[in-house]
């Protein structure tokens, strides 16, 4: 009798730890879709199923709060810069024509220094100096913009576009994001 009711009482506190990590994860599901929610409203430029799916690829998301998902969304602009540079050093292998090889160079130079502005991004996020955080965020913006403009000015079609656009997209989640956990 005493082995079947401490089975009892092991499958109830199993049960209850289940509950409760359904309810943990369920709340916290929430929380990434009303901040992306509230996040479109405030900026047209992000896209709210972007935004969800951003942060249901990244595990930690389901465990932090606002702020922690402005950190995030910074991170994943990082990871994006360095993602567009990367396709910008494989289209200088190619030896593009003068136009594209033009706007690629000064591309090149805008994602350079924009990695470096993203990651104080992140150390000013995470170290509530908000202000600094969405200049710094601004200036990823507009780096992704004059990018994307550089082949206008050159007369010739951005290879890059869809990564310009992902970079501002990013950069403005935290940016909105951020604006939300005050």
């Amino acid at each position: 009798m005493k082995h079947s009711t401490t089975t009892m009482i092991s499958a109830t506190l199993l049960s209850l730890l289940l509950l409760f990590l359904t309810a943990h994860l369920a709340s916290a599901q929430a929380n990434i879709q009303d901040t992306c929610k509230s996040a479109a409203a405030a900026n047209p430029v992000i896209n709210y199923d972007f935004c969800v799916s951003t942060f249901l690829r990244n595990p930690k998301s389901g465990s932090v709060d606002t702020r922690g998902l402005a950190s995030i969304a910074a991170l994943t602009s990082v990871n994006q810069a360095y993602n567009v540079k990367d396709n910008i050093n494989n289209l200088l292998g190619n030896s593009p024509d003068p136009p594209t090889k033009s706007g690629l160079d000064q591309c090149m130079s805008l994602y350079t220094s924009m990695l470096n502005t993203l990651a104080q991004a992140v150390d000013a996020i995470n170290g509530m100096q908000d202000d600094n955080a969405k200049g710094l965020l601004n200036t990823a913006i507009g780096a992704a913009q004059n990018c994307e403009a550089a082949f206008g000015q050159a007369g010739t079609a951005s290879p890059l576009t869809q990564g310009n656009n992902d970079s501002v997209e990013l950069s403005s989640m935290a940016l909105a994001i951020l604006d939300l956990a005050n």
